[in-house]
Order: structure tokens, then C-alpha cells, then sequence
């Protein structure tokens, strides 16, 4: 019997994240189809909820960013991918792209192929460039938003026969708590309207907007409270903006959280007001909840969510739109229940987990086989 492919996987780093969860989901879904899985981190950086979620189906290693640029820790990944040894790599978010690919290249490993998830328009000048010098090195790039693939052709050096598209998967989460006991935990009435969004605290999910346009939603919804979950960079500037819009007692920032189906289950509105994306994945699990959402009509979000269907789209950086649509949503219950209805069914149909696992198998194993590597089978 032969032995299972070998997967490694680059990853930046494995705090809480869009592109860390779709590593917890595909590591678990593959695991049982006859792939071992190591993961590498390339910096120091691990959160125990992602930690406990890969553990049980790939073996991690941290690598640090100290030890990677003394290459060490270069040496020690090349002796991985030639030892084990890997058949397929693949590389998730910037730095792992690069490294991944040189290092796939230097170490005859059959297959790389490299994740690119979204157009990440904030990313520096120097790392496009690297990303340009070095995807000539890897077989395919993914991509989980069909948008970010002209802009990548364009910007890093991608050829348009590299590219697959494969869109993320979600299952529904498992809630632990009852919907009361959340929002005592958030200091939260069980009655009050609670619209809520789950990410980082950065400038792409434009949580500063989603504030402005609260303020403008309690004028016709006074009891309205807004969950900002997740942590980042922007948070003391949000607190700020708190203060200065006089919302102190109607807004909860609870940094990161494990519980998100419980806040979900607890939410009557989910916002995504970003001004750029991938295809995110607190958006697919808030409607894979039943969630009526809101959020900008933006790169992979508009794959997601069909305007008036199954959630309502406003033009990003619009925020009269936005907070019109919230309040709407809030005023009409039975409405908005329809449209979270709605949003489920579409995430069960068309971006379930299962859909995502088999469109990556796929793509590793033509890979192998292409290249002339050995496709092994348990």
C-alpha cells in the first residue's frame, strides 16, 4: 500500500484569521482522503484556538521569524521538503508565497502551488515585487475570489494559466450557549437589536465606517447595539471614535473570540462594510447562521451574497447606504428573517466544505500527476 501525499503548507503566521481558519477547515477535510500534512508557520505567532484545530489532522511546526533570517530556519525547511519527503507545497499569504516557491524550487518538490487570497491592496511595494520575481516558480495559484485574478495577472506575476479558482467552504458552527447567556456575557439586553461583524480591526473590513453608520441607524433603532469582535491595529482608533460619537454605552469591542457561532446565534444583523476582500469567511458564517446580512458589493462578497436575495449589498465607503440598510433590516424582522433564510440555503448549496476539500484534491492530484510526480494513494 502506498504511502499518503505529502502535503506541506507555508503560512505567515497562525493567529486568528480568514486564511488560518480556511487552513483549519481544508487540513481537517483532507487528513481523511489520504494526505499527510505538516504545517510551518514562518513567525512566532500561534493562536491556541488554531493550534487545536490543526493539531489533531497535520503536525505544526514555528518556525520565527529570528531563526528564519539567520537561515537556520531556511536550512532546517529545506531539509523537511527534501527529508519527508513533500510531494505538493502549499503556500498561504505573502511571505509564504515567496519563501515557498524559492524554496519548493531549490528542493525539487513536484508541485507548488501558491494562495492568493484577495487584491490586498495595502500590500507593500517590495512584496509585490517578490511575488512578481518568484511566481514563474510555482505551478498554480489559487484563488478563492475569481475578481483578485486580473488584478494579480496584472500586479504579481501571475499567468492566467496558472490561476484556479476554488472558492472557500463553511459549515454551520455549534453554538455552546444560549442566545440570553451571550448577551448577558456582553453586557447586552436580551430585547435591544444587536448588529454585529466578526475581523480583524483593520482598514480592508472598515469598521470606522460601520461605526459612523450606526450612529446614524440608533437615531431610528435607540436600543441598537453594535459587536465589534475581533483585534488589530485599528482599535485605538475606533475606541476614539466611539467616544467622539457618543456611543460608549451602545458599542462592545471583545477582542477575539472562540465562541463565534454563540455571538452569531445572539446577533439579529451581520455588517461587512470592507473596501476590499477575498472571500470572507465571518461573511460565509454568518450566513451559513441564518444571519441577514449587510455589506459592500466588493470582490468576493459579491459572489456570496445576491442583492435582495439572500442579503443587501451598498456601494463600499456609502455610508447612508449603509446604515440605511441596517435600519431597514432591524424594522423588518420577518423580512430580514427571510433574507437570513435565504443566505443559508445559498452557503449549503453552492460553498460547503466538502465542495472546497474536493476542488482542492483535485488540483494537488492532476498536479502530481502533470508533473510527472507519482500521485500515492493510501
Amino acid at each position: 500500500m502506498d504511502r499518503p501525499i505529502h502535503l506541506a503548507v507555508f503560512i505567515d503566521d497562525l493567529i486568528v484569521g480568514g486564511t488560518q481558519n480556511w487552513l483549519a477547515h481544508l487540513a481537517a477535510a483532507l487528513a481523511p482522503r489520504g494526505f499527510e500534512i505538516r504545517v510551518y508557520s514562518l513567525r512566532a505567532r500561534a493562536d491556541p484556538q488554531i493550534l487545536r484545530r490543526l493539531e489533531p489532522h497535520a503536525r505544526v511546526a514555528i518556525v520565527g521569524e529570528s531563526r528564519l533570517w539567520r537561515i537556520e530556519g531556511l536550512a532546517h525547511l529545506a531539509r523537511e521538503l527534501r527529508g519527508w519527503p513533500a510531494d505538493v507545497l502549499q503556500t498561504a499569504l505573502p511571505t509564504a508565497n515567496w519563501i515557498g516557491r524559492a524554496l519548493g524550487k531549490w528542493c525539487a518538490v513536484p508541485v507548488v502551488l501558491s494562495s492568493i487570497r484577495g487584491r490586498n491592496l495595502d500590500k507593500p511595494v517590495w512584496q509585490r515585487w517578490l511575488e512578481r520575481a518568484t511566481a514563474r516558480w510555482a505551478q498554480a495559484v489559487v484563488f478563492n475570489d475569481r475578481e483578485a485574478i486580473p488584478f494579480a495577472m496584472r500586479r504579481e506575476g501571475v499567468r492566467r494559466e496558472q490561476a484556479i479558482h476554488v472558492p472557500n467552504g463553511v459549515a454551520p458552527g455549534t453554538t455552546a450557549k444560549t442566545r440570553a447567556e451571550t448577551r448577558a456575557e456582553l453586557r447586552t439586553p436580551e430585547t435591544a437589536p444587536v448588529i454585529g461583524t466578526v475581523g480583524r480591526l483593520h482598514a480592508a473590513k472598515n469598521q470606522m465606517e460601520l461605526l459612523r453608520a450606526f450612529a446614524s441607524v440608533r437615531a431610528r433603532h435607540p436600543a441598537a447595539v453594535l459587536w465589534l469582535v475581533g483585534e488589530g491595529d485599528l482599535r485605538p482608533a475606533l475606541e476614539a471614535e466611539v467616544r467622539r460619537l457618543g456611543l460608549a454605552e451602545a458599542v462592545r469591542m471583545p477582542g477575539t473570540r472562540e465562541d463565534v457561532p454563540d455571538l452569531l446565534a445572539a446577533m439579529d444583523v451581520f455588517a461587512l462594510p470592507s473596501r476590499w476582500e477575498g472571500m470572507p469567511n465571518a461573511l460565509m458564517e454568518a450566513m451559513s447562521a441564518g444571519l441577514p446580512v449587510v455589506a459592500t458589493a466588493v470582490d468576493g462578497i459579491r459572489d456570496l451574497v445576491v442583492d435582495g436575495e439572500s442579503g443587501w449589498l451598498v456601494a463600499p465607503g456609502d455610508v447612508p447606504a449603509l446604515a440605511e440598510a441596517m435600519a431597514r433590516a432591524l424594522a423588518d424582522p420577518a423580512w430580514a428573517a427571510r433574507m437570513g433564510r435565504a443566505a443559508r440555503e445559498r452557503m449549503q448549496t453552492h460553498f460547503s466544505l466538502g465542495r472546497m476539500a474536493e476542488a482542492y484534491e483535485k488540483a494537488y492530484r492532476d498536479l502530481l500527476r502533470r508533473s510527472g510526480g507519482r500521485e500515492r494513494r493510501p
